[in-house]
Protein backbone atom coordinates (compact mmCIF):
# COMPACT_ATOMS: atom_id res chain seq x y z
CA UNK A 1 0.00 0.00 0.00
CA UNK A 2 3.43 2.59 0.71
CA UNK A 3 3.62 1.89 -2.84
CA UNK A 4 0.69 3.21 -4.10
CA UNK A 5 0.86 5.87 -1.75
CA UNK A 6 4.44 7.00 -2.73
CA UNK A 7 3.57 6.44 -6.99
CA UNK A 8 0.17 8.59 -6.60
CA UNK A 9 2.03 11.37 -4.46
CA UNK A 10 4.88 11.43 -7.19
CA UNK A 11 2.28 11.75 -9.83
CA UNK A 12 0.80 14.65 -8.32
CA UNK A 13 3.63 16.47 -7.86
CA UNK A 14 4.56 15.63 -11.57
CA UNK A 15 1.28 16.88 -12.80
CA UNK A 16 1.46 19.83 -10.02
CA UNK A 17 4.91 20.86 -11.20
CA UNK A 18 3.99 20.94 -14.90
CA UNK A 19 0.61 22.85 -14.12
CA UNK A 20 3.10 25.78 -11.92
CA UNK A 21 5.52 25.54 -14.95
CA UNK A 22 2.81 26.49 -17.24
CA UNK A 23 1.25 29.34 -15.35
CA UNK A 24 4.46 30.92 -14.01
CA UNK A 25 5.52 30.90 -18.08
CA UNK A 26 2.64 32.46 -18.93
CA UNK A 27 2.71 35.02 -16.20
CA UNK A 28 6.43 35.27 -17.89
CA UNK A 29 4.82 35.91 -20.83
CA UNK A 30 2.07 38.64 -19.51
CA UNK A 31 4.98 40.63 -17.55
CA UNK A 32 7.38 40.46 -20.65
CA UNK A 33 4.42 42.27 -23.01
CA UNK A 34 3.23 44.53 -20.39
CA UNK A 35 7.01 46.21 -19.82
CA UNK A 36 6.67 46.37 -23.64
CA UNK A 37 3.34 47.95 -23.45
CA UNK A 38 5.00 50.56 -20.82
CA UNK A 39 8.06 51.20 -22.91
CA UNK A 40 5.98 52.55 -26.07
CA UNK A 41 3.09 54.06 -23.57
CA UNK A 42 5.19 57.24 -22.99
CA UNK A 43 6.48 57.58 -26.84
CA UNK A 44 2.61 57.21 -27.65
CA UNK A 45 1.91 59.58 -25.26
CA UNK A 46 4.24 62.15 -26.73
CA UNK A 47 2.87 61.44 -30.41
CA UNK A 48 -0.54 62.00 -29.56
CA UNK A 49 0.09 65.17 -28.33
CA UNK A 50 2.29 66.49 -30.66
CA UNK A 51 -0.70 65.60 -33.08
CA UNK A 52 -2.99 67.51 -31.18
CA UNK A 53 -5.07 63.81 -30.81
CA UNK A 54 -4.86 65.01 -27.21
CA UNK A 55 -4.82 68.01 -25.67
CA UNK A 56 -2.17 69.18 -22.94
CA UNK A 57 -4.99 69.56 -20.49
CA UNK A 58 -5.97 65.61 -20.98
CA UNK A 59 -2.12 64.19 -21.17
CA UNK A 60 -2.59 62.79 -17.44
CA UNK A 61 -5.89 61.32 -18.26
CA UNK A 62 -4.09 59.78 -21.22
CA UNK A 63 -1.86 58.02 -19.52
CA UNK A 64 -4.41 56.55 -17.65
CA UNK A 65 -6.23 54.85 -20.39
CA UNK A 66 -3.23 54.12 -21.96
CA UNK A 67 -1.84 51.70 -18.79
CA UNK A 68 -5.45 49.97 -18.86
CA UNK A 69 -5.46 47.17 -21.78
CA UNK A 70 -9.43 47.97 -22.27
CA UNK A 71 -9.09 51.62 -22.38
CA UNK A 72 -5.92 51.88 -24.59
CA UNK A 73 -8.43 49.58 -27.13
CA UNK A 74 -11.05 52.59 -26.67
CA UNK A 75 -8.29 55.20 -27.49
CA UNK A 76 -7.56 52.77 -30.67
CA UNK A 77 -11.04 52.42 -31.92
CA UNK A 78 -11.75 55.93 -31.66
CA UNK A 79 -8.64 56.54 -33.52
CA UNK A 80 -10.06 54.10 -36.01
CA UNK A 81 -13.43 56.07 -36.41
CA UNK A 82 -11.26 59.33 -37.24
CA UNK A 83 -9.34 58.03 -39.73
CA UNK A 84 -12.49 56.48 -41.68
CA UNK A 85 -14.24 59.65 -41.08
CA UNK A 86 -10.70 61.40 -42.80
CA UNK A 87 -10.90 59.18 -45.66
CA UNK A 88 -14.26 59.33 -46.39
CA UNK A 89 -13.94 62.92 -46.45
CA UNK A 90 -11.10 62.01 -49.18
CA UNK A 91 -12.86 60.44 -51.50
CA UNK A 92 -15.70 62.55 -51.62
CA UNK A 93 -13.45 65.18 -52.32
CA UNK A 94 -11.41 63.00 -55.22
CA UNK A 95 -14.60 62.22 -56.96
CA UNK A 96 -15.47 63.35 -59.84
CA UNK A 97 -17.61 65.91 -60.55
CA UNK A 98 -21.31 65.89 -62.31
CA UNK A 99 -22.85 68.69 -64.79
CA UNK A 100 -25.12 70.59 -62.97
CA UNK A 101 -27.33 72.79 -64.75
CA UNK A 102 -26.12 76.80 -63.97
CA UNK A 103 -29.04 78.20 -62.17
CA UNK A 104 -28.40 75.67 -59.35
CA UNK A 105 -24.46 76.37 -59.58
CA UNK A 106 -25.55 80.04 -59.00
CA UNK A 107 -23.95 81.44 -62.61
CA UNK A 108 -26.66 83.99 -63.92
CA UNK A 109 -27.39 83.40 -67.73
CA UNK A 110 -28.62 87.27 -67.69
CA UNK A 111 -25.78 89.90 -68.71
CA UNK A 112 -26.21 93.90 -67.42
CA UNK A 113 -23.00 93.95 -69.51
CA UNK A 114 -24.17 95.62 -72.94
CA UNK A 115 -21.07 96.87 -75.24
CA UNK A 116 -23.42 99.09 -77.34
CA UNK A 117 -24.34 100.96 -74.39
CA UNK A 118 -21.28 101.15 -72.79
CA UNK A 119 -19.64 104.48 -72.19
CA UNK A 120 -16.31 103.20 -72.32
CA UNK A 121 -14.46 102.33 -76.17
CA UNK A 122 -12.60 98.64 -76.12
CA UNK A 123 -13.23 97.60 -72.68
CA UNK A 124 -11.68 94.17 -72.31
CA UNK A 125 -14.22 91.91 -70.91
CA UNK A 126 -15.22 88.28 -70.66
CA UNK A 127 -18.67 89.33 -71.90
CA UNK A 128 -20.31 88.90 -75.08
CA UNK A 129 -19.88 91.98 -77.26
CA UNK A 130 -22.12 93.37 -80.48
CA UNK A 131 -18.88 92.68 -82.70
CA UNK A 132 -18.56 88.88 -81.40
CA UNK A 133 -22.25 88.70 -82.85
CA UNK A 134 -21.05 90.05 -86.28
CA UNK A 135 -17.72 87.41 -86.37
CA UNK A 136 -19.85 83.94 -84.98
CA UNK A 137 -22.50 85.06 -87.17
CA UNK A 138 -19.71 84.39 -90.43
CA UNK A 139 -18.37 81.89 -88.45
CA UNK A 140 -21.92 80.23 -88.44
CA UNK A 141 -22.15 79.79 -92.06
Amino acid sequence: MNNRIASKTLDFVGISSAFAKKALDEISELRGDAKKAAELSSDTLNLMVETNTVGEHQKEAAAEMLQSHAQTLELLQNAVRKIAALEETTKSASDLGHAVDPASAGISHGSSYDSLADPFVGRYTSQKKASDDAILAVLDR
